[in-house]
Parts: structure tokens; C-alpha cells; sequence
């Protein structure tokens, strides 16, 4: 893919330190754009992260800051519910990819007001500070729990996707493109179902599943950042963008899978055991409403909802509706193993 659009750019990526963030950030360093500055409120996070690009990139300096004048790469420790941490750290930036959020479907529930704090008005808070100090791009990174959403994390994306799509008014006569896209669950992101199911397998422990209904999209980390710097390279301003070809699995064959590989490796103790759907848990994801449908266009294997699409230009219905939900082409057990093995979280 072609990176012309961050040549000499200075790219800030809040949530820097995160699954996402961090990759992203290390994509970056190989580009070339001029600085890359990683928010974070994690600050052994940060710490960490300096010490990853400083192995991988052969900085070989001790001094944190002696590292940060060698390379492109600018730690910044702050929080996105700090309006004003977020006009310091968006000041003379060209691009803003904005991950920071709280994730986590279960502690969203227990932290409803926290999960608003961070994930709505956080959002709110970005999209001012880089109004005010005219940066051209702003990516939302959304959720396919937006849709439909039954939890307090998808709506609390959902509200933060809304503000994001219809900014137009605040904008004004800044030159400035907002815009979102929605992921679905990203392989072996920190926390996720897949580290979890292997870590407990790996200490003979046995492995919970809420469903054996549970369906859900998955991306590649490559894939991810793959979508974002499409996204980045094409929008136009106040468009949703979605990977066309996201993956599905069944949770259960997830599970069904791990556990006969790690049978093999001398686990005959753990078990599968189905408990109950927790509080806000869907059978199936989707990754855009029935609605959204005549404001889809094709681009660049990438759907892009825009409000101004005219449905009388959409010759495609039939074909967008079949990659709405999460409960078509499966993947079957073999080939988890292989996807999970070619990303390196087996072997």
C-alpha cells in the first residue's frame, strides 16, 4: 500500500500503548512521516513500548529522552478526559488516529459512568482540541458493538460514532476530515478470548464459554492496521469505513479447537464448560444496521457508509446484506489452528 499521504506528517495516535496503538505505531516508524506522538494515561505502557522500538529499531540509547531525539517516535502520558492534556498534545499535529477507549465489555457494565467519561467525552474532547489547532484528519476507531448495541461499551461507541458522523456543525470553516471505522474483535489483542482460552489451556485449567451460539467478526492485527491507513488515505470526511472481508468464528469451535491441540501437547485434563451469557452479551455481532445498507459503496475492499450516498446509485444490496452478521462462512477448526499458528500465538 502506498503511504505517500504521511510523508513529512506528524501522526498522533491516542491509546498509543494499547493492542492496536502500539502496532500501529510501530507502522508507522517505517513511513515516512516526520513525528509520531503516542498518547497514553498507561505509563508503564509507555515505558514499555519506548523499550520495544528501542530493540526492534537497534536504537541501542538508555536515556529515555536521548531515544525520543533519535527517533521519530514522542511518549506523551495523559488521559483523553483532560480537555486540556488533549490541546497540548494535538497542537501542530497534521493527523490524529484516535484508539484510546475502554474496551472491555464487562468492566464497561460495573463502570458505566467511567466507560461515558472516557469513550464519549474523551472523544468529544479530541475532536475540539484537533478543531482548534487545524488538524486535517481525525479517525475514530469504532466497534462493531455500535450496532444494535446492548451493552454500555457499544453504546457508549455508538453516542462517541454518532458525534464523529454528524461533527459538520462544530467544524465550521476548518478544513478538517473526521471520520470512523468499525472493527470487529482484533486476534490476540490484550485481553481478548484467544490469549485467554490459550493461557488457562496451557495451565490445565478448563476454558468457559457463555454459548455455544456465540458468533463473532475477527480481524488479523495486520488487518487492522491495514484498514485504518486505507481509511486514512481515502476519506473525505464523515464516513463510517468497515472491512469487507472480516472472518467469523464460532466461539465454541474457537474452544473446540484449543482444546484438541492442546490435548495433543499433553493438556487431558481441561474441559469446555458452557455457563451463561453475561449481561449485555450478543449471540451474533453486526457490523451495520439493515438501514445503513443504501448508504454503502464499495471502495478498496472496504464498505463505506456515507449519509450522502444515494440509494438509487446502490446496485449492490444483495450483495453487502450477506456480510452484515456474523453467522455466514465460518471458519472451521482446522483452519483457526493454522490462522492462530501463521499469527504465532500457537506453535
Amino acid at each position: 500500500m502506498k503511504l505517500d499521504f504521511l510523508k513529512n506528517k506528524k501522526v498522533l495516535v491516542t491509546g498509543g500503548t494499547g493492542s492496536i496503538g502500539s502496532l500501529l505505531v510501530l507502522t508507522l516508524i517505517k513511513s515516512k512521516c516526520k513525528v509520531i506522538r503516542v498518547m497514553s494515561n498507561d505509563e508503564n505502557g509507555l515505558y514499555e513500548l519506548s523499550r520495544e522500538i528501542n530493540d526492534k529499531f537497534t536504537i541501542n540509547y538508555n536515556l529515555f529522552s536521548s531515544q525520543m531525539k533519535k527517533q521519530k517516535v514522542r511518549f506523551f502520558l495523559g488521559d483523553v478526559r483532560d480537555i486540556k492534556r488533549c490541546h497540548e498534545v494535538t497542537r501542530d499535529v497534521d493527523i490524529v488516529v484516535h484508539a484510546a477507549a475502554i474496551k472491555h465489555v464487562n468492566i464497561s457494565e460495573y463502570n458505566p459512568s467511567e466507560a461515558m467519561q472516557t469513550n464519549l467525552q474523551g472523544t468529544k474532547n479530541m475532536v475540539a482540541a484537533s478543531i482548534y489547532n487545524n488538524v486535517s484528519k481525525f479517525l475514530f476507531i469504532s466497534t462493531d458493538k455500535v450496532v444494535a448495541s446492548t451493552n454500555i461499551m457499544g453504546k457508549s461507541k455508538l453516542l462517541a460514532e454518532k458525534f464523529i458522523i454528524n461533527s459538520k456543525k462544530i467544524i465550521k470553516n476548518k478544513k478538517i476530515k473526521i471520520s470512523a471505522i468499525r472493527f470487529g474483535n482484533v486476534i490476540g489483542s490484550r485481553g481478548s478470548v484467544i490469549p485467554n482460552f490459550i493461557s488457562l489451556l496451557q495451565n490445565k485449567k478448563n476454558i468457559n464459554v457463555t454459548s455455544k451460539k456465540m458468533a463473532r467478526f475477527v480481524m488479523t492485527p495486520e488487518e487492522s492496521i491495514d484498514s485504518i491507513l486505507k481509511a486514512l488515505g481515502q476519506m473525505n470526511g464523515f464516513e463510517i469505513f468497515i472491512k469487507r472481508s472480516m472472518k467469523c468464528f464460532k466461539i465454541i469451535d474457537l474452544a473446540r479447537a484449543l482444546l484438541t491441540f492442546f490435548k495433543k501437547k499433553g493438556n487431558k485434563t481441561s474441559k469446555i464448560i458452557i455457563s451463561q451469557k453475561n449481561i449485555g452479551e450478543k449471540f451474533e455481532e453486526e457490523l451495520f444496521l439493515v438501514n445503513e445498507i443504501p448508504k454503502i459503496h464499495i471502495d478498496n475492499d472496504m464498505f463505506v457508509i456515507n449519509k450522502k450516498f444515494s440509494i438509487r446509485r446502490n446496485k449492490n444490496v444483495e450483495n453487502i446484506s450477506k456480510y452484515r452478521v456474523s453467522n455466514f462462512n465460518f471458519m472451521n477448526q482446522q483452519q483457526i489452528i493454522k490462522l492462530l499458528k501463521n499469527l504465532k500465538l500457537l506453535s
